[in-house]
C-alpha cells in the first residue's frame, strides 16, 4: 500500500498553534519552489515567501532574522497531522521526520564541516542508506541550512530512537558537528518553517498529477 504522508499546515506567527489544514508533501515542494503571490498583500506580513525569505537574509544579527522568522514565516508540522502544535495533540504520524541541517556554510563557531546545502543535498541523494528515503529537501529560512524529510518505519522503533539515529549516523558519516545536526527539533510536533527554494528537491513518486 502506498504511503500517504500528510502534515499540518500553520499560518505565521510561530505562537500561532492551531493549525489551518492538513497538506501534502506535494503542497509544501510547490509552497516552496513557487514564486506567488497572495491576492491581498499586506505590507508587514502576507508578501511572497520569495520576498519574505530574501528580506530575511538580508537582516543582520541572529535576533533580528529570529524574529522576523518567527512573526512573518508560515510553518508545518512533519511528523503528522496535529490539532494543536503539542506533542500530546498527535491525531496521526506522517513516518517521516525532518532533520534540520544548521550553519552548514555561514562561518559560524558551530561549523565543523563546510559544505553549501546544495552540495548536501546531492551528497543526501547519492547516500547508499538513506539516498532512497529522502522525500523532500530545501534550504531553510537563513540560507545555511538545509531541511531534509525522511521516510521512517514507526512500526519498527519510536520517533525518537529514529532521531537519534539519523542524527548519529549523519554526524559520523559526513563529519557534521553537533550543532550543525540540530537536537533542539527532536520531539514529534516540531515545527519547521517553510522558506523559498526555487531548487528544492522531491522525490519522483510523490508528484500530484490531477487531470
Amino acid at each position: 500500500m502506498e504511503t500517504v504522508f500528510k502534515m499540518s499546515f500553520f499560518k505565521a506567527p510561530i505562537w500561532n498553534k492551531s493549525p489551518l489544514r492538513v497538506v501534502s508533501l506535494f503542497w509544501v515542494w510547490l509552497t516552496v519552489t513557487m514564486k506567488w503571490m497572495q491576492l491581498f498583500v499586506d505590507p508587514d506580513r502576507d508578501v511572497s515567501l520569495s520576498s519574505k525569505t530574501e528580506r530575511l537574509r538580508s537582516l543582520v544579527g541572529d535576533d533580528a532574522q529570529r524574529q522576523f522568522k518567527g512573526k512573518n514565516f508560515d510553518y508545518i508540522t512533519p511528523a503528522g497531522t496535529f490539532v494543536y502544535c503539542d506533542d500530546k495533540s498527535l491525531v496521526e504520524p506522517s513516518n517521516m521526520l525532518c532533520i534540520d541541517l544548521d550553519h552548514l556554510d555561514d562561518d559560524s563557531e558551530a561549523m565543523k564541516w563546510k559544505v553549501s546545502p546544495e552540495e548536501m543535498k546531492q551528497l543526501l541523494l547519492k547516500d547508499p542508506y538513506w539516498g532512497e528515503k529522502v522525500l523532500l529537501m530545501f534550504t531553510s529560512p537563513r540560507g545555511h541550512g538545509l531541511k531534509v524529510f525522511v521516510e521512517i518505519n514507526l512500526d519498527k522503533c519510536d520517533y525518537a530512537t529514529w532521531f537519534n539515529a539519523i542524527r548519529n549516523y549523519l554526524m559520523k558519516t559526513y563529519g557534521l558537528g553537533e550543532k550543525q545536526v540540530d537536537s533542539s527539533v527532536a520531539n514529534i510536533s516540531h515545527a519547521c518553517f517553510i522558506s523559498y527554494d526555487p531548487d528544492a528537491y522531491l522525490r519522483a513518486d510523490l508528484y500530484e498529477f490531477f487531470i
